[in-house]
């Protein structure tokens, strides 16, 4: 790689990485406002707890346990938005330093500039594929599964070819939402056969509230061994009530093992897998149908290119999300999840086609 490419590629990442790093911050700003209240509560229990000194030390530390990981998640949402962002902010940058003008005046294309960023933005995208793969699928929490009993249940983890659980939490519940049993248990396995959970060591704590009134007393009962809880929610609906929220933050195989077991639409896991790849594509085609606005040969104000760059960028990979969620008739799920592809390749080579170099 020449030197120019590098210096090229090393500005563009550079951007990227500014454009992104503005941007996550700004949403980060948005939920801390939002969620203030929240995050003092999580900070004034930490502090009680003696795992911080003060609250100007926890508050800062409850908001980062929260967002970092989400880091990876923008990074899949944002990546496509903030390539193109990064093209405009480092061409504008050589327009004004006339450096195009020296490209040009020592016999290189203007595609030279562009063809080095789309090499960058294609590592960008690689990138987010193993994002997807590897990453996401280990950040996706666990929330409590509500049974047709109104139980809740939860488990620190689940191994679904022993169907065992550690740290399995029952709570059982009134009519009206109210905690009146709370069952734990180190470890449990599922059993077909009985229609529940077989305890380990389980124990259970019941509470009641004798008399009447507003300032009525709780009264906590005394624990007692348990050693089965029937539930509807058995080794498979965890699986699958746990990951049909969040497939599209799921690997490849485990959106296909999730569809195997009955816990996802066949189709809607074809679209979801195909969702990473046809992204990248999207990604890539608008960048090239974007860098054209940018790629000039006289120096002059970037204003309106850059108004004209985000005014088709943002509708175009919003309007590609879309096709590739919904469904479109009758249209296969695999082509569908490749429209926007279809529709955006013909348009980029009429864009490099009307370039003047």
């Amino acid at each position: 790689m020449a030197l120019i490419d590098r210096w090229i590629a090393a500005r563009f990442l550079a951007n990227f990485a500014l454009v992104f790093s503005v941007m996550f911050l700004f949403a980060v700003s948005i939920d801390v406002i939002l969620q203030l209240d929240a995050y003092l509560e999580a900070a004034r229990e930490a502090v009680d707890a003696g795992r911080f000194a003060a609250m100007w030390t926890a508050v800062p530390a409850a908001i980062v346990d929260y967002h970092a990981p989400r880091v990876f998640q923008f990074y899949a949402f944002m990546v496509g938005l903030c390539s193109v962002a990064a093209a405009g902010f480092t061409l504008t940058q050589m327009v004004r330093a006339r450096e195009l003008v020296a490209m040009l005046a020592a016999g290189l294309s203007l595609w030279r500039a562009g063809l080095v960023m789309l090499a960058v933005a294609v590592a960008l995208n690689l990138v987010q594929l193993v994002n997807g793969e590897i990453v996401l699928p280990r950040l996706v929490a666990v929330r409590l599964t509500l049974d047709g009993e109104n139980k809740l249940l939860l488990a620190q983890s689940f191994d679904p070819v022993t169907l065992e659980a550690e740290n399995l939490l029952v709570i059982e519940r009134d009519e009206r939402g109210a905690a009146i049993r709370r069952i734990e248990a180190p470890r449990a396995r599922w059993s077909e056969e009985r229609g529940g959970w077989e305890l380990e060591e389980g124990m259970a704590a019941g509470r009641s509230a004798p008399g009447s009134g507003e300032g009525r007393e709780v009264r906590i009962d005394r624990s007692e061994p348990v050693a089965f809880v029937e539930t509807d929610v058995s080794a498979k609906a965890i699986l699958s009530r746990r990951f049909r929220g969040f497939a599209q933050l799921l690997s490849s195989p485990e959106i296909a093992a999730l569809a195997r077991d009955g816990g996802l639409d066949p189709a809607d896991a074809t679209r979801l897998v195909g969702q990473r790849f046809a992204g990248a594509l999207v990604n890539l085609l608008m960048l090239v149908i974007c860098l054209p606005f940018f790629l000039v040969r006289e120096p002059r104000k970037m204003l309106q290119p850059s108004v004209l760059c985000a005014a088709v960028a943002v509708p175009g990979l919003l309007g590609a999300l879309f096709l590739m969620t919904v469904k479109i008739g009758a249209l296969p799920a695999t082509l569908g999840v490749f429209l926007p592809v279809a529709l955006l390749l013909p348009v980029a080579g009429w864009r490099v086609g009307a370039l003047r170099t």
